[in-house]
């Protein structure tokens, strides 16, 4: 109970016996706590370190030592502990400004001291720590257009257990690469295993460059997209990020589910189904509302609705939810 002022279990019942008995002396002492001398000394000495004990004056003919008055002497040992504390304290929060410090300074590395909405990073390294701090932010949706999968320790690689631990804590993600076939066998095997965690995955014959965007929110692509690895450029704008995932979208709609997964459906896959079908799927996934997504496809409110009933029989869908989750699993949204 009083370890926290410095008396471990032995020391504190030591104590508690000389409150009830003082006259006792340490063979006594010994004896009720069926301990031996050895122990009931040091118990003392570190009550007279704790100014809990102090000597008795040589013409006392006792010649042992006295407790200090227990008042006194534990409200000092409080005083001092709670002291301690606050310095204990102090010194806390001078290390976390410290570790602050740090971080800003690491993070700055390679950044343009500009910042705001738009910031620029030059170098490699300082890319390389864009991709992962970026991505490790990730909350509800990560898109990358990758035309590089698995590069070899490039800045711009994917990052395959990072994604992996994205996936693994609910974040949606969408990656759109080059051609599987064209990539090596180590890239292929990256993709798949990212692609059988959960990840979405289309490809294209070629893309214009690298991109990645987190929650709508962020968004980083090369400074030179024919030099990808020189810098990168972190976006806040919304109109700049409205327009970057409109790109991520067209391409999306494009592209072909990945091959050799789950996610091709078989021949009732995506090229069964039309345009129209495909981007109705893709306006009810981003939460719009069948009028709002009628008039976005030109069509009738009781078209767009004899669509959704079309589309849910041949998905097996028995609600809206049902639906959206079978045509992600399907590769059509």
């Amino acid at each position: 109970m009083l370890r926290v002022l410095g008396l471990d279990s032995g020391t504190e019942a030591v104590y508690r016996l000389m409150l009830e008995h003082p006259s006792w002396g340490m063979d006594r002492l010994a004896e009720a706590l069926d301990t031996d001398r050895p122990t009931v000394a040091r118990a003392l000495d570190t009550l007279a370190d704790l100014a809990l004990l102090r000597p008795t004056a040589t013409a006392d003919p006792s010649g042992g030592p006295r407790l200090v008055p227990p008042r006194a002497a534990l409200g000092a040992l409080l005083d001092r502990r709670q002291n301690e504390l606050a310095r204990t304290q102090l010194e806390i929060d001078a290390s976390r400004a410290a570790v602050a410090d740090l971080l800003t300074d690491y993070s700055a590395l390679g950044r343009d001291p500009r910042g705001g909405a738009v910031e620029r990073f030059t170098g490699d390294e300082a890319v390389r720590r864009l991709q992962t701090d970026l991505t490790g932010e990730a909350r509800g949706e990560l898109l990358a257009l990758a035309p590089t999968t698995v590069s070899g320790g490039g800045p711009w690689e994917i990052d395959v257990p990072l994604h992996l631990d994205l996936l693994a804590r609910g974040v949606r993600v969408r990656l759109l690469h080059l051609d599987s076939t064209d990539g090596t066998p180590e890239r292929r095997r990256a993709v798949l295993r990212l692609a059988r965690a959960g990840a979405e995955i289309r490809t294209l014959p070629a893309l214009p460059l690298q991109l990645r965007i987190v929650d709508g929110g962020s968004a980083a692509l090369p400074l030179d997209p024919d030099d990808p690895d020189r810098g990168a450029v972190l976006l806040r704008e919304p109109g700049a990020l409205t327009g970057l995932r409109a790109l991520f979208t067209h391409l999306w709609d494009e592209a072909e589910p990945l091959a050799s997964t789950d996610a091709d459906g078989g021949a009732d896959g995506p090229a069964a189904y039309t345009p129209q079908e495909r981007a109705l799927l893709r306006l009810l996934a981003e939460g719009l509302t069948d009028e709002a997504a009628a008039r976005r496809l030109g069509v009738s409110l009781r078209s767009e609705r004899r669509m959704i009933s079309g589309l849910s029989e041949r998905l097996g869908a028995h609600s809206r939810f049902q639906l959206g989750l079978q045509a992600a699993r399907s590769g059509l949204v």
